[in-house]
């Protein structure tokens, strides 16, 4: 193991922010956008979703002043239906220039906070 991140997010908080379009558009991809928006509650899937970014960029200890874009950071799934990161553009080159291998990722959510927990090894 070479880094681990946790991440929390209020659903409420995440319902506020995901009314602005622009925030949407820069955290989120495309697919993400269309897979929590088919969702029940189209907030904690997103709420998931944006920890699963903040847990990750915790584990390799980027952020937002070393250029670290949420947009590069999806959360996809395995056909099991366990969730996976997929990394492009400049995060997946950091991600390869530091050598890492593989990304596990966790999520959990209850009608109010969703988690995340990203191990990199």
């Amino acid at each position: 193991m070479r880094g681990i991140g946790i991440d929390i997010v209020e659903v409420d908080r995440m319902t506020k922010k995901c009314q602005k379009q622009d925030f949407v558009d820069l955290v989120f991809t495309a697919e993400e956008k269309k897979y929590c928006q088919a969702q029940g509650n189209a907030a904690q899937c997103f709420a998931a979703r944006f920890a699963a970014k903040e847990a990750y960029m915790k584990a390799v200890s980027l952020g937002w002043t070393n250029d670290a874009q949420f947009h590069e950071i999806e959360v996809t799934k395995l056909e099991s239906g366990q969730p996976k990161l997929r990394l492009h553009g400049n995060t997946k080159l950091h991600f390869e220039k530091a050598g890492y291998s593989d990304i596990l990722l966790t999520l959990s959510h209850t009608s109010q906070t969703a988690v995340a927990v990203v191990i990199v090894v």
